[in-house]
């Protein structure tokens, strides 16, 4: 074979080299793992449920009062939800201030013919507006602890609901389609005295300023205990925590302690606690108060904590703190002793949250089928109230039927005890009546 001959078949494998390479590059396609978008993103921590602002902020009685001083009202969330889904779609137009022309608060909320649906603490009209539906474009800046709807106005053109705060000493009126009142009469109000989940109420005066309602006759509540479910603290540092791969984790006596050098997350086994605390955060908050409701539901909404049935209870301006309590599921509301195991609170800073407190578990399974007590009358409480040493009758500030949890440990078990009790607020605090206190007021087992 010629040097020629072996050129041209050289040259000609390169060219066919060449080309199949070049083939190779443009019909290339890499076998790479399918990289998912959520990989390198934050996993949102979702610890229970988010929840609306009408789960969360609801009132948590409601009064009928009838005329010739027959009140009757309820605690029962069903019926309460009955009437503020039926509320929900009244189109409530032309606020205005009537403060002036309103008088003596309580007589003017408690009159004749009005229903009452009254709040734990006062609630900003705007964000109740995710609530209601309001008209008005105008709208005024204002708090409210009451919705008083009128149901004498049936014959005139507008109806009226006022949203009264007993705080602050405000009424500020709207109108609404006079036809939706004359349901509301004919379907809730005119039938309270026969529904069986509406009890007769009696009023008590402690001062001209303020009025407590409380049942006339003995009242039934169920006794439960649950089993103790305890909650995940890593998934609180997950969630609290802005980075939380740099948390370091220590073990203090009975607490587990997370930190980052800005914030600490102390977990309490002995206390049952869950406190979180960032002083960078600073006292002074730059945001507007009445957001401070909002932000607070915004910042649990945020890790899905709702862990059982929280609603609001108190707000503290001045301090910027906000009070979340569990209640049951017929309406009563779960007090507890120091430490504070049946509340969420906050305190705001700046522009984020200072501290966050709670406790450290949920309810449980049911540990036994409940048991039935009867509660003495609103009657003998005050007669029990009223005969105490030292106690001035213009301090107290209210009055309700409730649920004292307690704790109790049983070998490797914690049980969560729900007790049935009488409280009542007095400078500020909520205070239980207890069975020995009372005498065995309370007795009546069933």
């Amino acid at each position: 074979m010629s040097y020629e001959n072996i050129k041209t078949i050289i040259l000609t494998i390169l060219v066919v080299t060449s080309a199949l390479l070049t083939w190779n590059l443009w019909t290339y396609q890499p076998n790479f793992e399918r990289i998912e978008k959520e990989s390198n993103t934050v996993q949102e921590v979702t610890i229970a449920e988010k929840k609306e602002v009408n789960q969360i902020v609801r009132p948590d009685t409601l009064l009928f009062h009838l005329g010739e001083k027959k009140t009757f009202g309820t605690v029962s969330p069903g019926e309460i939800d009955k009437i503020m889904k039926d509320i929900s779609d009244w189109n409530f137009a032309d606020f205005e201030n009537i403060t002036e022309e309103a008088g003596i608060f309580p007589s003017f909320v408690h009159d004749e013919g009005k229903a009452v649906l009254a709040f734990p603490d006062s609630v900003p009209i705007e964000l109740y507006k995710a609530v209601i539906k309001i008209a008005d474009k105008n709208l005024p800046d204002f708090q409210f602890d009451h919705i008083v709807i009128d149901t004498r106005q049936v014959e005139k053109k507008d109806g009226i609901v006022d949203f009264v705060s007993m705080d602050n000493r405000q009424v500020f009126r709207s109108r609404v389609p006079v036809s939706f009142i004359q349901n509301f009469k004919s379907q809730f109000f005119n039938l309270s005295e026969d529904n069986p989940e509406y009890k007769a109420y009696f009023a008590y005066k402690p001062t001209d300023e303020r009025t407590i309602y409380l049942p006339s006759q003995d009242t039934k509540m169920a006794r439960y205990q649950y089993l103790e479910k305890k909650l995940d603290s890593e998934q609180y540092k997950n969630a609290l925590f802005s980075d939380p791969s740099v948390v370091q984790k220590s073990f203090q006596q009975s607490e587990d302690e997370y930190n980052d050098t800005l914030s600490l997350l102390r977990v309490n086994s002995d206390k049952n606690t869950l406190r979180y605390v960032k002083p960078a955060a600073g006292d002074n908050p730059t945001f507007p108060s009445g957001d401070l409701l909002k932000r607070s539901i915004d910042y649990i909404n945020g890790h899905s904590g709702w862990t059982d049935n929280y609603q609001f209870a108190e707000i503290d301006e001045l301090n910027h703190r906000v009070v979340f309590r569990m209640y049951d599921s017929s309406g009563y509301p779960i007090f507890s002793d120091d430490p504070k195991i049946s509340e969420i609170r906050q305190t705001w800073g700046q522009n984020e949250i200072y501290e966050y407190y709670r406790s450290n578990f949920q309810l449980g399974l049911s540990a036994e089928p409940p048991s039935e007590v009867s509660l003495s009358s609103g009657t003998r409480v005050l007669e029990y109230l009223l005969g105490l040493e030292g106690f001035e009758p213009e301090l107290l500030e209210n009055v309700k039927l409730g649920y004292k949890m307690m704790l109790v440990k049983e070998a490797q078990t914690t049980f969560i005890r729900l007790e049935p009790s009488w409280y009542y607020r007095y400078e500020g605090t909520w205070k239980s009546i207890s069975l020995d206190e009372t005498g065995g007021m309370n007795n009546g087992l069933e």
